[in-house]
């Protein structure tokens, strides 16, 4: 099984420097600007997470570092979070994570840094399209889980379709009556179709997860129609127009968000069946507890990696300076170098993204014997060795 989350594209962006030792420094806390006199609450804000960064040993560089990408507006609506990670000095990353705090705020000094918030955000990589449908063409505009929107140069894509003899002829009698009638909706349904067709190569391409549509009435009900059944098994449609008024968008954002957690759950639910399933055959193609996913980690086996961060507590492990990567004790550590005991999670989360293995976090409730932690093999584990 491939990474579809996070823990893939942190693989690329920070795998030299895990692997190496150093110090890093991050901050991941709300920016939210929807609150009573947002410029006081920003600054408290900022000045709370230097005097977090001071008091474990941050040098005055890396406050200010820091400080200068949260002092940044985000440039998404509220809610909207902010992850930034430094490692000796250098940014590594400023990220604008749009929706509520997953979690607590994490402000931290370390050999190992915390990168749940990132994972927590971006549960899986799930592109996903929002479309306005109207009667003279329509628009969409592709997104990320987890991700800021993309910018003028990946914004939103517009059908212009007919405009001639739009709407229906005023009441009369007559034959040009129905006639204009019949033209009026075969220009709505001609319009509804080249918007499918645009909106159909777009899921070809991105591969999203899911499709929301909304707008006109009549329009969304001829764009759903006029759709492959492979993006209508996508779809999620919206009975309104978002951008009639506020009420309307405060509706359509609840919509959307309540589809896209359907999606993330549903992938969520079939991993933690899939987990269950491969315990209860007992075919070494699945592991359970701190300790065994631990030690597929160390082998580079973990497929996908569950994890209840709440559940794994205050417990630390080793994190070691290289293969591998992370241990229970000094004597699992095969004689790499240990560069300390650090949180339980930061140090999994860092061999996961080392050893490309998907993370997901869950409840232990939903996990084989409520354990905090298992893992999906890239091959079975050996037969037990008599003793």
């Amino acid at each position: 099984m491939t990474s579809t989350n996070a823990t893939s594209e942190l693989h690329g962006i920070l795998g030299q420097r895990l692997e190496g030792g150093g110090t890093w420094a991050w901050a991941y806390a709300d920016v939210s600007g929807n609150v009573e006199d947002p410029r006081r609450q920003a600054a408290l804000k900022l000045r709370a997470v230097e005097e977090a960064l001071r008091a474990q040993g941050a040098t005055d560089d890396v406050v200010d570092l820091v400080a200068g990408e949260f002092e940044q507006e985000p440039g998404v609506p509220s809610p909207v979070t902010r992850y930034v990670l430094v490692h000796d000095g250098a940014l590594v990353l400023s990220e604008v994570l749009p929706g509520h705090l997953h979690g607590a705020e994490s402000v931290g000094v370390g050999a190992v840094p915390d990168l749940v918030p990132l994972v927590a955000h971006r549960p899986v990589d799930l592109p996903f399209l929002v479309v306005h449908a109207g009667k003279e063409g329509g628009a969409f505009r592709a997104y990320r889980l987890g991700h800021a929107p993309l910018d003028a140069t990946g914004g939103e894509q517009q059908v212009q379709g007919r405009n001639d003899t739009l709407h229906y002829a005023k009441a009369g009698t007559g034959w040009k009556q129905p006639h204009w009638q019949q033209h009026t909706e075969e220009i709505w349904k001609q319009n509804s179709s080249e918007t499918a067709a645009a909106v159909d190569e777009a899921v070809r391409t991105l591969r999203p997860g899911l499709v929301v549509v909304a707008g006109d009435v009549t329009a969304r009900e001829l764009l759903v129609k006029a759709l492959s059944s492979e993006t209508r098994a996508l779809t999620s449609v919206f009975p309104g127009d978002p951008r009639a008024d506020a009420s309307s968008k405060q509706a359509f954002v609840e919509h959307f968000e309540t589809a896209l957690a359907r999606v993330v759950a549903t992938r969520r639910h079939d991993l933690e069946d899939l987990l269950r399933t491969h315990v209860g055959r007992g075919d070494n193609l699945a592991v359970t507890g701190l300790g065994a996913v631990v030690g597929a980690l160390q082998q580079a086996q973990g497929s996908v990696v569950a994890l209840d961060a709440v559940a794994v507590g205050e417990r630390t492990l080793l994190a070691l300076a290289g293969a591998p990567w992370v241990a229970t004790a000094p004597e699992q550590a095969a004689g790499t170098p240990v560069i300390g005991a650090v949180p339980a999670v930061c140090a999994l989360v860092r061999a996961a993204v080392l050893t490309d293995a998907e993370l997901v976090l869950v409840n232990a409730a939903s996990l084989p014997g409520g354990v905090a932690a298992a893992a999906l093999l890239r091959w079975p584990v050996g037969p037990a060795v008599p003793a």
